[in-house]
């Protein structure tokens, strides 16, 4: 959960103002990559799975903090890992930083007797079990009850009940972010299908879903969730920008700070916005980041912050896949191959122009909001679901062509490569193979009870067709 710096007191006075927010950064921040791991863990309990208490997650989050890592609490029972940032060229070297810098997360996580689950929402746990084990912090608790009182009560099951990983760019310039954003969109419905780690079960209910659930979870968001309408509306970089800020100027804000920095909370009766903030003369640039924090959408633009944690520029974040023990080398591997600029992001554009895509969002909305609903919605077909002018499958099998040859000069990330592109050239997502091995809730219980250390099944290895 993003925290917001407070006492930025320069005041936003117009949309035109806040376009000096989005200035390039200084060019030692071009071209980084970055990963993001959320960590969900469990343990045997007496009667199903638990999982740690606040106090558990306490003293794992202050001893990685203390061994140097970017160690980050989730809402509840998750730990998350933040990767140092490379250039994007290193992204191989980074899946083997972020593997054993991970093991060290695993292990502080075994001194306390708790292993990662395979899932990116551990099925037995209920909300309560979440809110009673939720840890404390300022911006978690009132997010919760505004959530509860002023907006649907379900999306309360996104901070304390699902994981997922994210990848973060930096780009260049203002053109090159409207490039990522393009081929980030049109990339994410094969993310949420490839990277589907759910067992199909959630909140220890008993009926399984045939739908993406952490998918299903974000539409709750509206408009802040799932494809930008600002997005939507541009064909160039300076639409996408004027258009975002005019979203980050009307976003629903569960909360603001007010002039003596204390909390204003959303009402059901006064649903907080920043253009509303104006009006009280607490346009402040703090009230402004927050607004914007409060988008959740599959591409999210955010600060950009040095080593010292003062922001120097924006970047973008692919946020849709879910956590699970492939996804993280998988994500950043397909994503850091595809979105930003290079050769493998033309041989991209050239793709998504078979499939239909201009590259104009304009244009390409309905596709795109069509793909990324057959991949949320899929009814048990997983990945064999329809992607702009063909199937979901072609296009993931020829997205494992490009990637690849991305990395066939990296030996070292070979083994990841080879699991990510034998997903997507047979479809066996982690949640496929789930349905198959745990048709019942009781069944995923028996199994995490027996075991710490359950793992998906894995299709045989597939060389690419040439």
């Amino acid at each position: 959960m993003t925290d917001v710096i407070k006492g930025k007191d320069r005041l936003i006075g117009s949309e035109a103002d806040a376009l000096s927010l989005y200035g390039t950064a200084p060019e030692k921040y071009h071209g980084k990559v970055g990963l993001e791991v959320e960590m969900p863990l469990f343990k045997p309990g007496a009667t199903r799975p638990q999982i740690p208490t606040a106090n558990e997650m306490l003293q794992m989050h202050a001893s990685l903090k203390a061994k140097g890592f970017d160690a980050q609490l989730e809402a509840s029972g998750v730990l998350e890992y933040a990767s140092p940032p490379v250039n994007v060229a290193d992204a191989g070297k980074l899946a083997q930083i972020a593997r054993k810098e991970m093991q060290a997360f695993e292990a502080e996580a075994e001194k306390h007797g708790y292993a990662r689950a395979p899932f990116c929402i551990l099925p037995t746990t209920s909300l309560d079990d979440a809110l009673k084990n939720k840890v404390p912090r300022e911006r978690l608790e009132t997010s919760l009850a505004v959530i509860r009182e002023a907006f649907h009560e379900d999306i309360t099951q996104i901070p304390l009940l699902t994981t997922g990983v994210q990848t973060s760019f930096s780009p260049k310039n203002a053109d090159e972010m409207f490039r990522m954003a393009v081929r980030g969109y049109a990339v994410t419905p094969l993310i949420i299908a490839a990277m589907n780690s759910s067992a199909g079960f959630s909140c220890n209910d008993n009926d399984r879903k045939d739908y993406h659930l952490r998918g299903k979870y974000y539409d709750l968001y509206g408009t802040s969730g799932g494809i930008s309408p600002a997005f939507l509306k541009s064909s160039n970089a300076g639409e996408m920008i004027k258009n975002h800020i005019s979203q980050v100027f009307d976003a629903p804000m569960y909360f603001a700070y007010d002039a003596e920095g204390s909390l204003m909370k959303s009402t059901k009766d006064n649903i907080l916005t920043f253009r509303k903030l104006a009006a009280q003369g607490l346009n402040t640039q703090t009230n402004y980041e927050l607004a914007e924090s409060f988008l959740y959408n599959d591409i999210k633009i955010c600060n950009l912050r040095d080593e010292a944690g003062a922001v120097v520029g924006k970047r973008i974040e692919v946020r849709a896949a879910d956590s699970g023990l492939h996804q993280p080398a998988s994500t950043l591997l397909l994503t850091a191959a595809v979105v930003p600029d290079g050769k493998t992001a033309d041989a991209f554009d050239r793709l998504l122009k078979d499939y239909g895509f201009t590259g104009n969002p304009k244009l390409d909305g309905p596709l795109l909001q069509e793909a990324r609903d057959a991949a949320i919605n899929h009814g048990g077909r997983f990945m064999d679901v329809k992607f702009g002018t063909g199937s979901l499958r072609e296009f993931a099998a020829d997205v494992a062509s490009l990637v690849e040859a991305h990395y066939s000069r990296d030996k070292t990330v070979a083994p990841d490569v080879a699991k990510l592109c034998d997903v997507l050239l047979t479809g066996d997502c982690d949640a496929k193979v789930f349905a198959q091995t745990f048709p019942t809730l009781q069944s995923v219980a028996n199994d995490l009870q027996r075991s710490a250390n359950v793992k998906p099944a894995t299709a045989p290895q597939r060389k690419l067709a040439r």
